[in-house]
């Protein structure tokens, strides 16, 4: 049977969290954590029209640059005094090999952008795996896949962002709380739910996981919302665009919330909500797209309004995805029960 195999480089540029806050509670631990992880996370294969792609990739040099540039920072942070090229060495691009061995053929396995699919595809899946084991761990957003002879300058842009402020807001004790999770748990979940290649998600779970893709791309606008409440919806097995009240029950009932928490997340959700609403039906005051802040700073009061909403919309959302992996749970239904009473309720 035919083989081939393609090898890429994946440069990467400022790798690690883009935060500062609680890093020397956090980075330690997302440092042991990759240790642990890496050759668990070096390869998979995908079955895909008559052919198997073997994806390889050696995560050891970003272990070593992460534990390099925690320590390049530590007299930063600290107010001590500082390498003299510390800042030079934080910003030189990291190398990643991958290689991509295709054995088999079909109509789609001469094109030279068929191995490389399933590299990005990969790097796809460990984001999303590496983040909801350890949210913010995995920093995708400037990752570029290159290949020998098919230089590019296109980014992943896979930013961990919410993930990260999500962990950030657990160090500070606010809920639903970030956990760090079994990574085979995660990976078993994750087979169950993503089984094979597809563009086109095939059952609820699914639909979340790519809609949460989808935030993770999003550069902060409005849009954010809409793809929020579509993971919700989908995760949830509510009706699309109606029944909030069923969203915030089911919501409560996974997460099994106490009473306190249980109000702040309907709080946060109706203020969602509202403004998904105030969008598609026409109530949301649309900004120009020049954006240009200082001629005009209500943008940035609504951009912050917007994103602290965000930020706890996302977190809600984490906290049902590891809900159902730590209880193995791939797909989730909801019934509803009619109960009869002689009292008056």
């Amino acid at each position: 049977m035919k083989s081939s195999t393609n090898t890429f480089t994946i440069i990467v540029r400022s790798p690690g969290r883009q935060h500062e806050e609680a890093w020397d509670v956090i980075e330690p631990r997302e440092i042991v954590f990759w240790k642990a992880a890496a050759s668990k996370l070096a390869n998979r294969n995908y079955h895909h029209k008559n052919c198997v792609a073997e994806v390889n990739l050696d995560w050891t040099p970003l272990i070593r640059r992460l534990a390099r540039d925690h320590n390049l920072l530590i007299p930063v942070r600290t107010g001590k005094p500082t390498s003299i090229n510390w800042y030079t060495k934080l910003q030189r691009p990291l190398r990643l090999k991958a290689t991509c061995v295709i054995t088999g053929t079909n109509n789609l396995s001469s094109y030279p952008w068929y191995p490389k699919f399933f590299i990005e595809y990969f790097l796809y899946e460990v984001f999303m795996i590496v983040n909801l084991t350890f949210p913010g761990s995995g920093e995708f957003l400037n990752f570029e896949v290159q290949g020998m002879d098919r230089p590019s300058n296109q980014r992943l842009g896979l930013s961990a962002f919410y993930f990260s402020e999500w962990m950030i807001q657990t160090v500070e004790g606010k809920s639903p709380k970030a956990k760090i999770l079994d990574l085979d748990q995660t990976i078993d979940w994750f087979s169950k739910v993503n089984p094979h290649v597809t563009q086109k998600a095939e059952n609820n779970t699914q639909k979340a996981l790519y809609a949460t893709y989808q935030l993770c791309q999003s550069n902060g606008q409005i849009d954010f919302v809409l793809w929020l409440f579509n993971a919700l919806e989908s995760l949830l097995s509510t009706k699309v665009g109606e029944n909030f009240s069923g969203i915030v029950r089911r919501t409560n009932s996974l997460l099994e919330l106490g009473e306190k928490q249980k109000n702040h997340c309907q709080k946060i959700l109706r203020k969602l909500y509202d403004l998904r609403s105030s969008f598609v039906h026409g109530g949301y005051e649309a900004p120009h797209p020049l954006h240009n802040e200082p001629i005009d700073p209500r943008l940035n009061d609504d951009y912050m309004k917007m994103l602290l909403l965000s930020i706890e919309g996302f977190a809600i959302l984490g906290a049902l995805l590891q809900a159902l992996i730590e209880k193995q749970i791939p797909f989730v239904a909801f019934e509803e029960r009619v109960i009869a009473t002689h009292n008056n309720i």
